[in-house]
């Protein structure tokens, strides 16, 4: 089962588990395309908000965003 669905916002790190807390810390806002359950690899495509870039990813590396406080 999907923890994410097709066009719902999260955040995206590239690598969440750095040790070193560089490379932790970078996180982009991404919109889910789709769910890839045949994918033996990755679980998910995204498209990156700021660059528009699509890629392929694993569902450790997406964190649901917060949600907006008014």
């Amino acid at each position: 089962m999907a923890k994410f669905r097709v066009d719902e916002w999260v955040l995206y790190r590239p690598f969440p588990e750095d040790d070193s807390k560089l490379l932790s810390e970078i996180c982009e806002r991404a919109v889910i395309l789709a769910h890839l359950p045949e994918d033996p690899f990755y679980d998910y495509r995204i498209i990156i908000e700021e660059s528009a870039k699509i890629k392929k990813v694993r569902e450790h590396q997406l964190f649901p965003e917060p949600s907006p406080t008014y």
